[in-house]
């Protein structure tokens, strides 16, 4: 970033200072959060916000896109940009912020559909154009498997995530913000009052950083791998896409799972701690994974069957991977191990565990005893940190009888590692990012 980007931000930015607290108050208010360590959540349309709240988020809005450089500033200079486009913003748009005892920002995402008549199916070929279609166009989407009866009206596409790029890492509300954030809105896409407006999401991401996240979450994702576009010379957003690459994205909010709800507890309950057992259990939280798969992305060929079956590399559903998986190994088929539990029984921490059906308890030590970190359902698995034993996960016991696959760690990432090549979620690492720790 340039001087020239920094110091137009700066100017921006000073037009974004307000205090969106009496969000938390307003009767179009959708979801409100109180406070925890410094963060409070709110999502709200377009329509709650004030005329000079909406001026004050849009210069928001404009200025940390300038900083993290997305934005041209020569041709923000030029237009006399204050912020980003009111034409952009329905009235029905929603808007979930994180803010600050002072109702600041600490962090925000945006959640629109089309401008455009609603009525129109997603698949049909000549609608209107999504932003996020307008960059990347559509030829993507053939490689979905998309349902045929969902409309604009439930779709919705996900943008502008963004967290004050101004605070220092040693800003605890400042990490805190977009896990709080994360879980409102993740939450509020299953709430059986919007399951059926929220039925798809897409969007364009960097993969290596935002599915990193939303892998914590547990929420599948079909993705493609990232590419550089370039817009018209006079766009302002020509540096997004000229110079970070970036893919399409779609997701069924169904998708999300038991285990998925089981992660949102168990992230919920380390963002109830204090900073520093927050961050020690979000940390451990990241050796629990989902192997599970967007059911909208179509595999792509799998290159070695003889290695482990087909179906335990391109099933999307982590059952159907693992019940194939498990066949072969009951018949001698690679170096993974089956093992049947009883309540109560532990497993071994030296090892990757894949639970195929039943409920494991994982624990962490806590005030000279040990107390709940995390419930390991079907479709998760326990990966041991490859430096070592940290302690952070003192045990991990059978809840009720299980059936589970074990393997060392290089043996599971081989595999998992394949899988994503094979759906195209792979990244640069296989575990979710967490904000808080670190």
């Amino acid at each position: 970033m340039g001087q020239d980007a920094g110091a137009l931000a700066s100017r921006v930015l000073r037009s974004a200072k307000h205090d969106h607290s009496d969000l938390l108050g307003s009767p179009e208010a959708v979801v409100t959060r109180p406070d925890r360590h410094g963060v409070r959540v709110v999502v709200a349309p377009t329509s709650a916000f004030s005329e000079p709240a909406l001026d004050a988020l849009l210069a928001w809005r404009l200025g940390q896109y300038l900083l993290t450089g997305f934005y041209d500033p020569a041709i923000v200079s030029a237009r006399g940009m204050r912020g980003e486009d009111r034409g952009d913003v329905n009235a029905d748009d929603l808007h979930a912020l994180a803010i600050d005892h002072r109702g600041a920002i600490l962090c925000y995402v945006t959640m629109k559909r089309a401008h455009a008549d609603r009525r129109h199916r997603f698949v049909d070929p000549d609608r209107p154009l999504l932003p996020c279609e307008s960059v990347h166009g559509r030829a993507w989407q053939a490689r979905l498997d998309l349902p045929e009866d969902v409309t604009l009206e439930a779709t919705w596409e996900f943008g502008r995530f963004c967290k004050d790029q101004r605070r220092g890492r040693f800003d605890a509300a400042s990490r805190r913000a977009p896990l709080e954030l994360a879980l409102v809105v993740a939450r509020l896409s299953r709430h059986p009052s919007y399951q059926a407006t929220v039925r798809l999401v897409v969007g364009d991401f960097d993969p290596d950083v935002a599915l990193r996240n939303l892998r914590f979450f547990f929420v599948p994702v079909a993705t493609f791998p990232a590419h550089q576009v370039r817009l018209a010379a006079d766009h302002p957003l020509g540096p997004r896409y000229r110079d970070h690459a970036t893919a399409p994205f779609a997701a069924d909010p169904s998708d999300a799972d038991e285990a998925t709800y089981v992660r949102w507890v168990d992230i919920d309950l380390a963002l109830s701690c204090d900073d520093a057992e927050a961050g020690r259990r979000l940390k451990a939280l990241r050796r629990f994974v989902s192997v599970r798969e967007s059911r909208l992305k179509r595999p792509s060929q799998v290159a070695d069957p003889e290695q482990y079956p087909t179906a335990a590399l391109a099933a999307s559903s982590a059952h159907d991977a693992a019940t194939a998986l498990w066949d072969a190994v009951a018949v001698g088929r690679g170096d993974w191990a089956l093992r049947t539990l009883g309540p109560g029984e532990a497993v071994d921490r030296s090892r990757a565990v894949w639970v195929i059906d039943g409920y494991l308890q994982a624990f962490t030590a806590h005030r000279g005893g040990r107390t709940h970190l995390a419930g390991v359902g079907p479709d998760v698995a326990f990966v041991p940190d490859r430096e070592g034993d940290d302690g952070i996960v003192e045990a991990i016991e059978a809840a009720t009888p299980a059936r589970v696959l074990t393997a060392s760690v290089d043996g599971f990432e081989d595999f998992w590692d394949r899988r994503q090549r094979i759906f195209e979620t792979s990244t640069s690492s296989l575990y979710g990012d967490v904000a808080l720790a670190g």
